[in-house]
């Protein structure tokens, strides 16, 4: 008896901790055989320490096994463009940290199944290597999310997982790059997706939900110039692929099914938001995390409570790397370079790729408004704000992405105060991005909401999550209707 309690005390009394690195971007050995023409070429634009990808996984392998968390959580890009050699690699040294009692988890990113740059790397020339496909891709993490220690979704790489009494994990598959659901959830998988979480929250258990790309913005009208930033919902169609509406379906169901916290990469930047249904009576945080081979190469521990009722996260940096001088010096001068040879294609001048470059580099690095650059750079966009609405490159940039000057503006203004839904009086706000504690518990926006509901019509067409066209619905559901997504209670 006294064993049985003692065994109680420690499982529900301690506090979880989970390690969380994002976008690895791990390249095993033999895809760079040799440096030349090609590799150059191929790096031209990356902001990312590429080359040292191996290594820098493995001292965040190594800092896992010296802080021992309970989890280590990847969300996503765990290789560089998914080599079958560096999914092996990374599945190996995953081995190590579950030998040593920790219990990784993973998710796939939209470079993981193959992109048009999975090549290995000779001189001068490039040569197109294997890739995993999905099955292979479950293969490789049978042990990290895709055993039969969980439950697999029948229509995507996605699976959930109770790793720990109380804390359920579910991990998102999100598209790879290349096909029509790259930064996407289908339909199917987004109510297999609601129908997990709404069963454990109703039985009391804490939800965190993984996936690579973010659930919505964090900074308002990006999204005009990267289409993949936020996860969209992809219902089938009679012809074509899909139609896709956009993030506020899947937050809404999220919030609706009690998920309060997500994790996600992608986008390289270290930024925490929260967004909420349409009444804003549920609220999701999204924690997003740079890539860890991306200056300033970060990684996060987070400590949940006891009773799991918060989130504690805390950011650190992989500022040394054995045998590599200066390691954050040339991770910083990697991603000035790539932000620059990317930028200077749309604006055609140095002054406005410089400015363009360093407030990137500056959103990048979370909590803004703590610096005195945030003003600096403000001053500077303000002061040159007249000639670049004249300037005929940025101006033909504008048009082809249909974005107005406005728009840019705002955009720009999101990333320097860190404040997400700009302009938007019931959103908008600011939190830290790097140190902080968030509730668990799925909360509203504010303690008294009025909630507004349409007068009940028969015009327009109802569908399904599937896609499927159908007369107006009497059973309790989820619907689309009008493009918006409808609960019938």
């Amino acid at each position: 008896m006294m064993l049985m309690l003692l065994l109680t005390l420690t499982t529900v009394g301690a506090k979880t901790r989970i390690m969380l690195i994002s976008d690895p971007h791990v390249m095993g050995p033999g895809v760079l055989i040799k440096k030349g023409a090609a590799w150059e070429d191929a790096v031209y634009y990356d902001r990312k320490l590429t080359e040292y990808s191996a290594e820098i996984f493995d001292e965040l392998i190594a800092i896992a096994l010296r802080e021992k968390p309970e989890l280590f959580l990847i969300t996503g890009d765990l290789t560089k463009d998914g080599e079958l050699v560096s999914h092996q690699y990374v599945a190996e040294k995953l081995q190590l940290l579950k030998q040593a009692g920790i219990k990784p988890f993973v998710i796939p990113g939209n470079h993981d199944l193959g992109t048009e740059e999975s090549m290995e790397f000779d001189g001068n020339n490039s040569y197109d290597v294997k890739v995993a496909d999905a099955k292979q891709f479950a293969e490789f993490y049978r042990d990290f999310g895709y055993g039969p220690d969980a439950e697999r979704d029948e229509n995507s790489l996605s699976w959930i997982s109770e790793p720990l009494p109380g804390l359920v994990l579910i991990g998102v598959d999100t598209g790879n790059d290349g096909t029509p659901l790259n930064g996407c959830i289908k339909g199917v998988t987004l109510e297999w997706l609601y129908n997990r979480a709404m069963e454990a929250t109703r039985q009391g258990k804490q939800v965190i939900v993984m996936m690579h790309h973010s659930p919505f913005p964090h900074v308002v009208n990006v999204e005009k110039f990267n289409a993949t930033y936020a996860v969209r919902l992809a219902l089938p169609m009679a012809e074509g692929p899909y139609y896709y509406l956009d993030h506020s379906y899947v937050v809404d169901r999220l919030a609706m099914a009690g998920v309060s916290v997500v994790l996600s990469g992608h986008v390289h930047v270290t930024d925490i938001a929260k967004d909420a249904n349409g009444t804003l009576t549920n609220t999701v945080h999204d924690i997003s995390t740079a890539s860890c081979v991306s200056y300033p190469n970060p990684y996060r521990m987070l400590t949940i409570s006891d009773d799991k009722a918060t989130m504690r996260i805390q950011t650190s940096y992989l500022t040394e790397l054995p045998g590599k001088d200066n390691f954050q010096a040339l991770s910083e001068e990697r991603m000035k370079s790539g932000l620059s040879h990317l930028i200077w294609d749309y604006t055609r001048n140095d002054e406005y790729c410089d400015l363009f470059s360093d407030i990137i580099l500056f959103h990048v690095m979370g909590n803004e408004p703590e610096s005195p650059k945030m003003k600096e750079y403000m001053d500077m966009y303000e002061e040159r704000s007249p000639e670049m609405m004249t300037d005929p490159q940025l101006l033909e940039n504008l048009v082809a992405y249909e974005v107005t000057f406005v728009e840019l503006r705002n955009m720009v203004y999101s990333m320097l105060e860190d404040k997400n839904h700009y302009g938007n009086p019931d959103k908008e706000g600011v939190m830290d991005d790097l140190n902080t504690t968030i509730p668990m518990n799925n909360q509203g926006w504010t303690a008294i909401r009025t909630v507004h509901q349409e007068t009940d019509t028969d015009s327009g067409q109802w569908f399904t999550l599937q896609g499927v066209r159908i007369p107006k619905p009497a059973q309790k559901g989820a619907y689309i209707h009008d493009r918006r997504l409808v609960i019938k209670r």
